[in-house]
């Protein structure tokens, strides 16, 4: 398959990602982490953004967040509670901190970031419970952050997906906290991994079909039985009355295939959904490529989408 120029010169080096050395791997994301940190542009004007530590109601468990928000901001906005990726195994607070910012600067939306526990360490449902009790805290602390409660979405990014759209079904299903939208970008879906787009793709980089069939184990680490649909959507026989939805896939993804499949039962579960296939395009390509054509493009998408169903 084509990929485009652009974005295909960023694969040179390698991103690391390599599912038989956690550590190895995990050190080198921490380099480049410490890079882009030093490197990093100042916050736009009017944005502020800074880390809490939040906890649930009876404060047993607590998690660490970071909050973006405008400071200059007149009335109640809508917020989102952003889940990052990193094949449930890596991933921190600064994996997706550019785009934290560019979505609560540009959509106007306090953006709450979630510090989730990562397996094979911390199997399911760790990561669901630090993020499902963020959600929580960040309904019942509304008003101080000058949300509206009726405009609070959920979004997540590869495996963070997962994870948001897992939270999504199970806010449904324990009738609260009420959710605007969800936002999926190239989501993880089936723990199956059956896709016709998981063989097509299963020796590529930055991600492939290979990679995709050993972080499952890896999430469901000492779960017996079936698979619990908050763990992997794709076991939910019922997708009704969940939030309008944007749903993001790349031509060049293994993940693919399930995540219009996803897209696809939503629609006919009467959800309203917004898809985007972006052609000639690789997994993750918005955050392996910055400042490339079709990452700008694909950014402006999430930020149109928020700011339109998040809007007063």
């Amino acid at each position: 398959m084509h990929i485009d120029p652009e974005i295909a010169s960023f694969l040179d080096p390698p991103f690391p990602n390599d599912m038989d050395d956690l550590t190895a791997t995990r050190q080198a994301l921490e380099v480049l982490a410490e890079t882009e940190i030093a490197n990093r542009d100042p916050s736009p004007d009017g944005l502020e953004w800074f880390d809490q530590i939040v906890s649930d109601e009876d404060g047993r468990l607590e998690v660490t967040v970071r909050i973006y928000r405008r400071t200059d901001a007149t009335s109640e906005c809508g917020a989102l509670l952003f889940v990052h990726g990193g094949a449930f195994v890596f991933g921190d607070l600064e994996s997706e901190h550019a785009r934290c910012v560019r979505l609560a600067s540009a959509a106007n939306c306090v953006v709450v970031s979630v510090d989730y526990r990562l397996a094979p360490e911390h199997p399911y449902p760790a990561a669901l419970d630090d993020v499902f009790t963020s959600l929580n805290w960040l309904r019942r602390n509304a008003a101080a952050l000058n949300v509206d409660p009726t405009r609070i979405g959920v979004g997540g990014v590869s495996a963070g997906g997962a994870i948001a759209a897992g939270v999504v079904l199970k806010a449904r299903d324990v009738h609260g906290p009420w959710l605007r939208v969800q936002l999926l970008v190239y989501p993880v879906i089936d723990n199956a991994t059956t896709a016709k787009s998981i063989d097509q793709f299963f020796t590529t980089e930055p991600w492939d079909g290979e990679r995709t069939r050993k972080i499952w184990p890896m999430y469901l680490k000492g779960l017996e039985g079936d698979v619990p649909p908050y763990a992997s959507v794709a076991r939910a026989t019922d997708l009704s009355r969940l939030p309008t939805t944007y749903l993001m896939t790349a031509e060049g993804d293994p993940l693919r295939d399930e995540g219009l499949h996803y897209a696809q039962r939503l629609l006919d579960a009467g959800v309203s959904v917004e898809v985007h296939n972006f052609l000639h395009t690789y997994h993750g390509f918005d955050v392996v490529a910055p400042g490339s054509r079709l990452s700008e493009v694909a950014l402006n998408e999430q930020v149109d989408f928020l700011r339109r169903e998040l809007s007063a």
